[in-house]
């Protein structure tokens, strides 16, 4: 079930932190320029694997950072330019599907912010659709700055 609460996706009581990234090495803004800040080891770790194997959308990579995981998720391809939509919808499905089968395993709490809908450009009522349907079995709690 989704749950939307205003308050720091950083300082949620969330096992797992799951957010958008894009495939082109990319990682210092919205949300990702924020967790760089916040989860160094997952920049790191998505920069690594972006030399080592690539990233392909709906890839997710699960980084343990302090007490909590962080979930590198590939829901877009590119982006810029910025006035433009970037996030790939089917990849959010993909890519929540992964993170609820991780957290289900260990039965870990999710948090996420609203995925794909700052910079990506996507429509919030699209993904909370996806979010509805995936999460339709399994909490996961948005958090969204006032």
């Amino acid at each position: 079930m989704v749950k939307i609460v205003k308050g720091d996706l950083f300082s949620g009581p969330v096992d797992i932190i799951a957010h958008g990234c894009n495939c082109k090495n990319g990682f210092g803004s919205g949300v990702a320029g924020a967790m760089s800040l916040h989860h160094p080891r997952a920049k790191a770790a998505y920069h690594a694997k972006y030399f080592k194997d690539g990233w392909k959308l709906g890839d997710v990579q699960f980084v343990i950072s302090g007490n909590q995981t962080i979930a590198n998720c590939a829901t877009q391809n590119e982006y810029f330019p910025r006035n433009k939509v970037h996030v790939d919808y089917h990849s959010v499905r993909l890519s929540m599907e992964k993170v609820k089968e991780f957290a289900k395993a260990g039965n870990f709490t999710v948090g996420v912010p609203k995925i794909g809908c700052g910079l990506a450009g996507g429509d919030w009522s699209i993904v909370k659709g996806i979010l509805d349907e995936v999460f339709s079995d399994y909490d996961v709690t948005v958090f969204v700055q006032d």
